[in-house]
């Protein structure tokens, strides 16, 4: 059963359940939402990515997290908190807290995201003790990199790397930052998570 990590005005966020790798295979493991992310996933890519979600929960005590629409139950994505492990990323990074999110393309546009983001942000400084929370995409991938900066993040040239996972057109990897001290002084404006 799928437990509930927090709640904003439209979203549950929560663990796996049941079900849910069929729903992402069929909503979001499809060529426009993949596009910036090496495109779609083999089953058994995505049967990994679960498998380290809930890893990364049991190691950490954060991972990405399902996000359920409140109206009417449909899972329309994933955001949520992980260590930054590539080996090509700068050291400065290397198990550092980063943010990430994805949406179905049937939900892009609605403010989804930015709301899943700013609970997500909201926990990483104030249940989990970051300093610093970083996100990561490529150039190519405006929505997200602008989303950071919707977040308040700013962006890090002197972090921003080749990571081989990705193909050349989705590199170098762009990094951006949002500290702790700039969240708590209200940039931007924040919605606490709901328990």
């Amino acid at each position: 059963m799928a437990e509930i990590i927090a709640r904003t005005e439209r979203l549950l966020l929560r663990t796996e359940a049941e079900g849910d790798q069929r729903i992402w295979r069929q909503h979001m493991n499809v060529p426009a939402v993949m596009a910036h992310l090496g495109g779609p996933r083999t089953d058994a890519q995505i049967a990994d990515t679960f498998a380290r979600m809930a890893e990364n929960r049991a190691r950490d005590g954060f991972s990405f997290m399902m996000l359920e629409r409140r109206s009417d139950g449909l899972l329309i994505g994933h955001c949520g908190l992980a260590r930054i492990e590539p080996d090509e990323a700068p050291a400065a990074l290397h198990g550092q807290m980063q943010i990430g999110w994805m949406l179905r393309a049937d939900c892009w546009g609605q403010g989804y995201a930015l709301e899943a983001a700013r609970c997500v942000a909201a926990l990483a400084f104030e249940r989990y003790g970051a300093a610093t929370l970083f996100g990561q995409t490529s150039l190519g991938n405006a929505p997200s990199w602008r989303l950071m900066e919707r977040l308040g993040m700013i962006r890090r040239a002197d972090l921003a790397y080749v990571d081989p996972a990705y193909p050349p057109e989705e590199n170098p990897t762009i990094v951006y930052d949002l500290t702790a001290a700039r969240w708590r002084a209200g940039i931007p404006t924040k919605k606490e998570p709901q328990p």
